[in-house]
């Protein structure tokens, strides 16, 4: 089923039992949480093709992204990666193993290590990060500029809606 008919008729269904609720608002949620689905599901297909997980590649991408030669810390990645300390060792273990970073004894705080790409990883984070702007090129593209500016004011309304519950909760 199509995500549009499915959300309309979960809308619908849900109405018609329930006809005391508002459920338009559940409806753009669960369109947004529809369309966000699909692109992680894309990213994962990318990802993978290259022999990474999404979570192996925000690593790669994190630390792409401050520049091919920088160094940074495990907590500053975990923090901007927004995963555990635990998690993150994990993913900082397997991308080392496949030779796509090093990590480098802390000279300030011998019990930290700091996390360095190497080109392997550069290279990979490149090619990925392409692959992924170019798929968001697509799915943006047909949409006029307006729209698309309206789009981005109205996701961050949300997203500042979303912080300020889990705030106050």
């Amino acid at each position: 089923m199509e995500i549009g008919k499915y959300v309309d008729e979960t809308v619908t269904t849900w109405q018609e039992q329930r006809p005391d609720l508002d459920f338009e608002p559940m409806g753009y949620m669960l369109r947004f949480h529809a369309m966000a689905e699909a692109a992680k599901s894309k990213i994962e297909i990318i990802t993978k093709s290259h022999g990474l997980t999404m979570g192996e590649f925000d690593v790669l991408a994190t630390l792409r992204r401050h520049g091919a030669t920088s160094t940074l810390t495990p907590s500053f990645i975990a923090e901007v990666a927004m995963v555990s300390p635990s998690g993150l060792t994990h993913r900082l273990s397997q991308l080392e193993q496949s030779g796509h970073i090093i990590r480098i004894a802390d000279n300030s705080d011998r019990r930290s290590s700091l996390v360095s790409i190497t080109k392997s990883g550069a290279a990979v984070a490149d090619q990925i990060i392409e692959q992924i702007a170019e798929h968001s090129a697509r799915m943006y593209n047909a949409i006029p500029a307006e729209n698309l500016e309206q789009f981005s004011k109205v996701v961050s309304l949300v997203s500042t809606q979303l912080e300020s519950e889990m705030v106050t909760s």
